[in-house]
């Protein structure tokens, strides 16, 4: 039960949902820090729903992400995973995806493989 909720939410936090207490996200950064399986799980979750994303949307992200438009999907989750799992990306940053006066220039630095 714990890993079905554990992957439910990292599937939020990858989707941009902000709906997790600082407990949550601790909780699932800390599972996915620590569990290779659960980190290719949510990774191919993660490009598929990436993968789904109409193609102005891949592009005008790539673009801001410095991404190969035809790798956006794989190296878009490998940086936001890789960053939660490191806690690069930490819980405030996640709370600021719900906001649109929030600065993200910690995220988008993450998120450009910087």
């Amino acid at each position: 039960m714990t890993r079905k909720v554990t992957l439910l939410g990292l599937s939020a936090i990858v989707a941009g949902c902000t709906t997790m207490s600082q407990g949550e996200y601790k909780t699932a950064q800390t599972a996915l820090s620590g569990s290779p399986a659960l980190k290719r799980e949510i990774m191919a979750n993660c490009i598929k729903r990436e993968n789904a994303r109409p193609a102005k949307d891949k592009a005008d992200m790539a673009t801001v992400f410095n991404i190969n438009p035809s790798n956006y999907a794989q190296t878009f989750c490998k940086r936001m995973i890789n960053g939660m799992a490191s806690n690069r990306i930490t819980y405030q940053d996640y709370r600021n995806l719900d906001s649109t006066t929030a600065d993200n220039s910690k995220l988008i630095r993450v998120l450009q493989g910087r």
